[in-house]
């Protein structure tokens, strides 16, 4: 079996790197796939963790992650660069570990795991240190990490065009592999009783219109009786959204399958002035709440959450100038007794982790052998 190392700023004690990375690089292991872990941690993994990952045999290399903005991008790109162990196939999550992974290993075989327009988005979300100047530079590394690269995985088609606008050369293997999830325990049930109950789950930054939130809920309330519950997550720094939430829950991780089936849909609404970096994403929440059996109301442009809505009719795209015959409709859709069972079918068919794992190990397989 192969050797793979998988990079990555991301810590395993958090959301994405619990829901994500974690899952994956068991499954690598438990397969028979070699496998180290690099990832870099907020706060020290406790023992329990640190075992966990032992168990499995996988070699976890444990990076301090430092402080936020673009310097602490920096930072983070040079401990990467002097620890990351090597491996006949190097899955790089994002562009920093790309290029961490092709400075280390100028003749690696790297694949580039596009988790989002890194660059476009940081600028967005994180003030800290970004400029115009700063931004080009992380443009840079975007540059570095197709330009040396043997594969990459997108999480939307939406992104592809705006990649290949961007660069000349991209990789020669490709595959779109959108956010996951473990549908074994995220499972469909029927519509919960009582007052009818969103959902916010999750971090919410800069990325998402907070303001426009409040609108649809509001608009919503006036329309029907609503309970809006936040389910964040433990290390979020922010105790309050004031988007006309009633409930306020600190929830770890393993506790989101049961609050998701307590809820009846889930609500995700990103500015819209963000399309570029829109098109890359693929929020987690949304594979979760669909795999749960629970619809979702999103702000137009989101990845490729327009065509998916479209096509298994699990919610209602709004537009930025949308109506209240919008939110009528997705009330409807609550009522029908078969949402829960289209939900379910478009996470089997859109965001199972066990398809990722196949889809990653077909892509290490033609990395591996590309010479």
């Amino acid at each position: 079996m192969l050797s793979v190392t998988y990079i990555s700023v991301d810590s395993i004690q958090e959301g994405v790197g619990s829901s994500q990375i974690l899952p994956l690089v068991k499954l690598l292991a438990v397969s028979g796939y070699c496998v180290s872990l690099v990832t870099c941690e907020k706060t020290h993994p406790t023992l329990e963790l640190r075992r966990e990952v032992s168990e499995y045999g996988i070699n976890w290399v444990i990076l301090k992650y430092g402080r936020n903005g673009f310097l602490g991008g920096l930072g983070r790109l040079a401990r990467l660069t002097q620890r990351i162990p090597s491996g006949e196939v190097l899955h790089a999550r994002s562009d920093i570990p790309a290029v961490a992974a092709a400075i280390r290993y100028p003749k690696a075989r790297i694949l580039w795991d596009v988790r989002s327009l890194w660059a476009d988005q940081r600028r967005v979300i994180d003030s800290k240190g970004w400029n115009l100047v700063t931004f080009r530079m992380a443009l840079l590394l975007e540059y570095i990490a197709a330009r040396r690269s043997v594969g990459i995985v997108t999480l939307t088609h939406s992104v592809v065009p705006i990649l290949e606008s961007r660069h000349k050369k991209l990789p020669v293997f490709r595959d779109v592999i959108p956010t996951c999830t473990q549908l074994d325990r995220f499972l469909p049930s029927p519509m919960p009783q009582g007052e009818l109950t969103c959902l916010l789950a999750g971090t919410f930054n800069d990325f998402y219109d907070l303001s426009l939130t409040k609108r649809i809920l509001h608009e919503l309330s006036n329309l029907c009786t609503l309970k809006v519950v936040w389910a964040r997550p433990n290390e979020s720094g922010t105790t309050a959204l004031n988007v006309g939430e009633t409930k306020v829950m600190s929830v770890p991780y393993f506790a989101m399958p049961d609050v998701i089936q307590d809820s009846h849909f889930g609500l995700v609404v990103c500015k819209s002035e963000n399309l570029d970096a829109l098109s890359a994403v693929a929020p987690t929440k949304v594979a979760e709440f669909l795999a749960s059996g629970r619809p979702i109301l999103v702000s137009k442009g989101i990845g490729d959450l327009d065509s998916i809505i479209e096509k298994y009719k699990v919610g209602v795209v709004l537009e930025p100038d949308y109506k209240e015959s919008s939110l009528l409709e997705f009330i409807a859709l609550l009522n029908d007794p078969e949402i829960h069972v289209r939900c379910r079918k478009s996470a089997e068919e859109l965001f199972s982790m066990d398809e990722a794992f196949v889809k990653y190990t077909n892509l290490y397989q033609n990395i591996s052998n590309h010479e």
